[in-house]
This record gives C-alpha cells, structure tokens and sequence, in this order.
C-alpha cells in the first residue's frame, strides 16, 4: 500500500473518530432535576456549525495526541480542593467532549444575564471563565464577561472562611490553573448567578454559584479567531463542583448516554443524533443497572474505578488484575473515567500488549483480511485492510471487569473499533482500527468507548451505575 493511501485512510480515520457534543442550555426537569440538551457540534443546530468541518480538518490526528496528554495529567494531577494548584492537559479543537451554554451575571438589559460557552469537564472541579479586565486574555466571542456591571458578582475576601489555605490576590481569595504545555489561567474567587432555560420558558437560577473569574490566561481554545469557549464547567469531585454547588437540585448525581457517532451516522439527510445530561430526579429510573464503586482519591477530582480484567468476546484474557493497581508512588496505575479530554481508551501496557496478541489471533482466522500499521503519529497502529465491506460486523466485544457482582462493561463493536468504509477510502477498500491504545502511565476508559451505555454517577454513595442503551432514542 502506497504511503499516501495509508497517510489518507489515516485522515479518514481522525475525521470520524472526533464526537464533539455542545450542552445548549436546559429543556425541561422535574422540581427536584435538571436536564440539559446536547447537539453534536456537526448538527446544523450547533453554533459551530459553519466551521467544523474545516476546523476538524485543520486538526487532524490531534485527538490521540490530546488523549496521550489527558492520561498523563490524570496520573499527576495534584489536590483539586478548595484552592488547588489545579493541573490539566492542553486545550484545542479535541480537548472538549461537550459546551455548556449558560446565562451568567444579573444586568440592566434583557436578557438579564450574558451568554456564555463554558467546557464541561468530569475531571475537574472548580467551573472559570475569562472575565472583562484581564492582563493576559485569550480571544472569544462575545468578549470576556464584564463582571464590574453585573449585580450579582461577588468576589470572594481573603478573610473569607471558603479561603483556606489562603492564596490571595490583594484582597480577594485566588485561584490557579496550570496545563502540562505551559500554558495556564489564574484569577479570583467569586459568586456569581448562573441561568438556564427551561421548557416552560422559565429562567431557573442557581445563585451564588462559585467559580473562577480569569485574570491571565494564556490557553488556546479552538480556532483563535472564531473561539466562542470562554472557560471551563467543572463535574468533578469537590466542594466547589457544579454538581455538589446545585446539590438541592443534583442530589449529587448526574447522568449522561452518548450516541454512536461514525460515518454512518454523519452520512447526507441523516440527522445526528440529540442526547441529554440529566441532574437528580431527571435521571431515567432502570432496573437491573450494573454498579460499581466510584472513588476519589487523595482529593483529586477525578473519577477513578477498581478495573480487575478484560474480555475478548466474552473470554477472560490471562492478564493479572495486579497491573490494573493504583501505585501510590507517583500516582500512576489505576483507572479513571473520563469523557472530557480521553477520546479514546488508554489500556496500561502490560494488559494492552496481551489484548492485542488476542486480537491478532481472533482475526488471523479471517482470510479476507491484511495488516497495516497505520500511522504511528496517530497512535492508532492497530489496523486491517479487507475486501469485502462488512462495517461493524464480525468485529469482537471487549469487555472491562470492575470491582463489583456483575459489574461489567460490555463495549460492542461499534465502541471498540472504527471503520473507514470502501466509498470514503482512496482505493476502494475497507478498513478498520481498534479505538484503543497503550499507556505507560494509567488506564482510561474514553468516551468512544462509553458509546450507547447510560451512566449514572452517584457522588453521595461513591458508586457508578451503568447499563447498555440505544442512547440515540431520547436518552
């Protein structure tokens, strides 16, 4: 096969894999539940529509890059607490899974408050955004938010009791957020009132909301020019978490189901499927869900699971549950969820390499198939070339085993792989690739492979639910 074949199915391959997802603002919810709506960034309802093809295409292949950078904080990142010197990954085009967008601020205008596009992160705690004043700013759209006019800004004093251990900026209590790149944000401490729309055309509030107010931020979201992200919405562990701050709505849960996402999905008249992120009494009420337990570790935000064993097709692999350990010297090991900046799953080597000798020897069975390396650069190098178009079928499940009585994840064939198929590659063929890649530092199940499965996190009860669905059916 010709370099530049390889070099274009490899490109194919990034363009289907990214799932961007946009949460654009509430669509109803019981009194004590919330529910917010998710566009896929490639839906005509995106407001993002007009350039995501060629922002997509300007950043091809930097979706394992970033996952590689995600893996690698989650293993290092310190205490994410009240004041924390919090550590995340870089930010660009594949960084987000989903965009928040919320009414911040109380002003004399109508509406009262100002819209804003906010990242949503599960592995973060503390929510920030760039506000009006800064010394150091990145370019949005609309501009940084003017938090002198709003009435409800609130900085947080120094002396106050939430200020602890004290970091100051003057008078008011600090925050900072450092990327592995270098690059950072740092500001002040404030309430402020966040807004929703709901179903009714009612405005809910939540008041006095806690978040970061950006003062220097040198991080670069999106395209510089047409970026329309203005921070960060934390879903992490934490007292300072969107979701512990709106406990009265939450009850410390939240839950979400992501649709398959591929070229089928994507194809002309074929519309991209909508999804939901449901707070509280909203959250779907199934029988028979798997559970297993959701731990914090060391005040970290994320969400780490107790990983024992993966399944081929439902077959144990030999692999000795001791790899999957959380090692506490230098906080590698383990395994973290993570829909925020893990597009793909990381598999701790030693598990990695067994998996994938299994697989070679599950397809050598198949005549009808040839090996390629793909593209190192991409990290994607585990890959077949065959004739005869097939798609997802005759493609192995894997299955991860946690902690817990029946506690596994099932990830079909659809969440396992991706497919390039004969009309999209460059010379008639079909191709596919296992959507998972080694680690030296942790494990982290991604959100490709969270496809078509509800979760539910329960951060009261320190438990994850999950149970298969067709998430593309009102989910």
């Amino acid at each position: 096969m010709l370099q530049s074949d390889i070099a274009k199915i490899m490109s194919l391959f990034s363009l289907t894999l990214v799932s961007t997802l946009f949460l654009v603002g509430s669509v109803g919810g019981k009194p004590n539940g919330l529910t917010l709506w998710l566009i896929h960034r490639d839906s005509p309802d995106s407001p993002f529509f007009q350039s995501s093809l060629t922002c997509k295409k300007e950043k091809t292949g930097k979706f394992v890059s970033q996952s590689n950078h995600r893996a690698s904080y989650l293993s290092n990142v310190s205490s994410n607490s009240v004041h924390p010197q919090i550590v995340r990954p870089q930010v660009d085009i594949q960084s987000f899974s989903y965009i928040v967008k919320v009414g911040i601020g109380t002003f004399k205008a109508t509406p009262t408050y100002k819209e804003y596009y906010l990242e949503m992160d599960t592995g973060s705690t503390l929510s920030w955004m760039q506000c009006e004043g800064c010394t150091r700013c990145f370019k949005q759209t609309p501009g940084p938010f003017p938090k002198n006019s709003s009435k409800s800004f609130r900085p947080i004093l120094c002396e106050d009791g939430l200020c602890r251990p004290k970091i100051c900026d003057g008078k008011y209590c600090s925050y900072s957020v450092r990327y592995l790149d270098g690059s950072y944000t740092y500001g002040i401490l404030a309430k402020e009132t966040f807004c929703f729309n709901s179903n009714t055309s009612k405005i809910e509030k939540v008041e006095s909301l806690i978040f970061g107010c950006g003062k220097k931020n040198n991080i670069r979201f999106l395209d510089q020019n047409t970026n329309k992200v203005a921070g960060i919405i934390g879903l992490g562990w934490g007292q300072f978490s969107f979701v512990t701050q709106i406990h009265s709505v939450s009850d410390g849960r939240f839950s979400y189901c992501f649709p398959v996402i591929n070229q089928y999905t994507r194809r002309p008249r074929q519309r991209i499927p909508m999804t939901y992120l449901r707070f509280g009494a909203d959250i779907p009420q199934k029988r028979g869900l798997s559970s297993t337990t959701l731990k914090r570790i060391e005040n970290q935000s994320q969400y780490h699971l107790d990983l024992r064993g993966i399944s081929l097709n439902r077959r144990k692999l030999n692999i000795d549950a001791a790899v999957f350990a959380l090692r506490r010297t230098g906080h590698r090991g383990g395994c973290i969820i993570d829909n925020s900046g893990t597009i793909y799953t990381r598999i701790i080597k030693p598990a990695y390499v067994i998996l994938r000798r299994e697989l070679e020897k599950h397809f050598s069975r198949f005549s009808n198939l040839r090996r390629f390396r793909g593209n190192s650069q991409l990290g994607v190098n585990f890959c077949y070339e065959r004739q005869k178009p097939e798609g997802f079928e005759n493609l192995p499940s894997i299955t991860f085993h946690f902690k817990g009585l029946n506690a596994d994840l099932v990830v079909q064939s659809e969440g396992c792989f991706e497919v390039v198929d004969k009309y999209h590659s460059p010379n008639n063929r079909e191709y596919f690739c296992l959507a998972m890649a080694p680690s030296d530092v942790n494990s982290v199940i991604g959100a490709h492979q969270q496809t078509n499965q509800r979760f539910i996190y329960d951060m009261k009860n320190n438990r994850l639910f999950f149970h298969p669905e067709v998430c593309s059916k009102n989910a």
